[in-house]
C-alpha cells in the first residue's frame, strides 16, 4: 500500500482482486470500487470480508470478458495478473485499460517478473517476463511511468528482487 498514490474519492477498479486484501484498504477511501476475480469462491470471500461497504461492485469474471465505460476510473490496481495472460491478451487489456482510464488517471501494476516469487515453488502457467515488456505494453498506449520499483518485502523474505511494480499515468 505504500506505494499506492492516494485514491481518496476515486473510481477504482481492481483486477485480480482476490480475496480482497486491497479491497478493503480501497472501499474505506475510494467513492467506488469495482473489484474483479476469475474465481468465484475468491469473490465470494471478498463479499464476506467487505460485506459492510456499499461502495464495492464485485464481479467473477474473467478480466477479458469485462467491458466497462469510456474513462470510467481514476485508478486501476493490477495485482498478480498480467503473468498468467498470454502476450496478446496483455496488449487487449492494455488497450482497454487504456479506454477505460481517465486522463491523467493512474494504473499501478505489481508482477512477478523473470522468475517466480519463491523460486522453490514455480507456477504452471505463468510468464514471466522481463521488466522491459510491462514498461513498453503500458507506454505505447499513452502511459508514462511516474514510479516504479521491487516490492521490498519480497526481496527481504526470500531474496528475491523480481517483483516489479509500477505506477502509471495517462497522458
Amino acid at each position: 500500500l505504500s506505494y499506492l498514490p492516494p485514491v481518496e474519492n476515486k473510481q477504482i477498479l481492481e483486477l485480480g482482486a482476490g480475496i480482497g486484501r486491497f479491497t478493503t484498504h480501497f472501499a474505506t477511501v475510494a467513492k467506488q470500487v469495482v473489484a474483479v476475480d476469475f474465481v468465484d469462491k475468491f469473490i465470494e470471500q471478498n463479499q464476506k470480508n467487505n460485506a459492510q461497504f456499499s461502495n464495492i461492485t464485485f464481479y467473477a469474471s474473467n478480466v477479458m470478458d469485462m467491458h466497462f465505460d469510456f474513462e470510467q476510473f481514476d485508478f486501476v490496481f493490477v495485482n498478480w495478473l498480467l503473468m498468467y495472460l498470454e502476450d496478446d491478451e496483455c496488449q487487449v487489456l492494455a488497450d482497454r485499460l487504456s479506454h477505460w482510464t481517465q486522463p491523467e488517471g493512474q494504473v499501478f501494476v505489481r508482477e512477478s517478473c523473470i522468475g517466480p516469487y519463491d523460486p522453490n515453488k514455480p507456477q504452471p502457467h505463468t510468464h514471466y517476463r522481463q521488466p522491459a515488456f510491462y514498461r513498453d505494453l503500458f507506454e505505447k498506449r499513452r502511459f508514462t511511468i511516474v514510479d516504479n520499483g521491487h516490492v521490498a518485502f519480497f526481496e527481504q523474505r526470500y531474496g528475491n528482487p523480481n517483483q516489479f511494480w509500477w505506477l502509471f499515468q495517462k497522458k
